[in-house]
């Protein structure tokens, strides 16, 4: 008798036509193979940001409410005018492989910031393939889109990308900080946010930093140095209050009503 083939522990769309909510998380190191939910590949927990989003939200992501997509700055290297930008839904993860199968790397801040000359030529191309990304998204009909990006640079380019495209009443950027350790622990946080907007499209969007990592944030806030130009100076700072005009915990309280 054949063995019947192992199910995968997570769920993958093959469509996101019937997505209420859009979340946008980081790439990572399983970007290398076209799958962001393989942790195996570089984690012997076989755990990361993806898996955990999807175990959390399990019951709306198997309905198909819920949909992923990652930033990944490996487009700007592998197809960097393409239309579809540096936003990667996860039913075309494919396109995020890399050619010899091995490892991108993370995307540091020391990538990003300026040349000797004082050009962010590195964080410009993000933001503009993000542009194009942004758009892209729009186009497809979902109806809230919300972010929980860590990385320095992936934060700085989406909220500039979002707020060009008009977007910021639309779109929920969540803040953490840029330590890769704070991003479980926000994917974790926002989970009743995702719950609420699938549930209520009445919602804002707009900034929206995790309460709870505030002073983690104003202490990163002092360690970049780096004086950043006009397009992306109003995304650097850390806010004090969410700019969403009823706020995370009103989103919360809802979402723990249902």
């Amino acid at each position: 008798m054949t063995p019947e083939p192992k199910q995968q522990p997570w769920v993958q769309l093959r469509t996101i036509k019937r997505a209420q909510v859009l979340l946008v998380l980081p790439c990572n190191a399983a970007a290398c193979v076209g799958n962001y939910f393989r942790a195996e590949v570089y984690r012997k927990s076989g755990w990361n940001a993806w898996r955990e989003a999807d175990f959390l939200l399990r019951d709306l992501r198997e309905h198909g409410r819920v949909a992923f997509a990652a930033v990944d700055s490996s487009i700007l290297e592998t197809a960097p005018h393409d239309p579809r930008g540096a936003i990667v839904l996860e039913t075309e993860m494919e396109r995020a492989k890399s050619p010899d199968g091995k490892d991108w790397g993370a995307p540091s801040w020391r990538w990003f910031r300026p040349t000797k000359v004082g050009r962010w030529t590195a964080l410009a191309n993000l933001t503009d393939t993000l542009v194009r990304g942004v758009r892209r998204v729009e186009s497809l009909g979902v109806r809230r889109v919300m972010a929980v990006v860590n990385p320095r640079a992936y934060f700085l380019a989406l909220a500039a990308a979002v707020a060009e495209c008009g977007l910021l009443d639309r779109w929920i950027l969540c803040r953490v900080p840029a330590q890769p350790r704070y991003l479980l622990e926000g994917v974790r946080a926002i989970v009743p946010i995702v719950r609420a907007v699938a549930s209520d499209p009445r919602y804002p969007g707009g900034m929206c930093p995790i309460r709870e990592f505030l002073p983690a944030l104003r202490l990163e806030a002092r360690v970049y140095r780096d004086r950043l130009p006009a397009r992306w100076r109003p995304w650097g700072t850390v806010p004090t209050v969410c700019t969403m005009q009823e706020g995370p915990s009103a989103l919360i309280r809802a979402a723990r009503l249902r």
